[in-house]
């Protein structure tokens, strides 16, 4: 048996109500992608340590239910309506003082971005070190659409 579907066939009552509201907040977050400057979507909220709340496995469990729904789900979306949706699935969940962030980084001559989610030390629904090599930038408004 494929390695995706036996983990699907092992998930709980609870493991697949993330997945499908994973794809459903994929869906809203591609939409609203569509109809705002990425700009407003994704300008970087400052965090202080206080404001972090919420269970650490409970923000883990929802990052991977999109990082599996993107994955096999209804389209393969772009990584900052992956970041949206796990933002507001933890926003919806109670979890607060996740954020955001948007990276560059030039290889083999082509300029690249990538977003992803910080919730204190951690990234949700990407690997640390993928995100180490990008450099944040503080301000998007500058990537607004005409």
């Amino acid at each position: 048996m494929p390695p995706p579907l036996h983990k699907l066939l092992t998930l709980d009552g609870r493991g697949w109500r993330d997945l499908f509201r994973a794809q459903v907040a994929l869906l809203r977050a591609r939409r609203l992608l569509a109809r705002q400057p990425i700009g407003t979507l994704a300008i970087r909220e400052t965090v202080n340590a206080g404001a972090q709340h919420g269970d650490p496995d409970r923000a883990e469990a929802i990052a991977r239910a999109v990082v599996r729904a993107a994955d096999h789900g209804l389209f393969r979306p772009y990584c900052l309506v992956r970041a949206l949706a796990i933002r507001q699935l933890l926003l919806d969940d109670g979890i607060r003082g996740a954020s955001i962030r948007i990276g560059v980084r030039r290889r083999d001559g082509r300029f690249q971005a990538h977003a992803w989610v910080r919730w204190g030390d951690r990234i949700l629904g990407d690997r640390a070190a993928h995100v180490a090599q990008f450099t944040e930038v503080d301000d998007l408004r500058v990537m607004g659409r005409p």
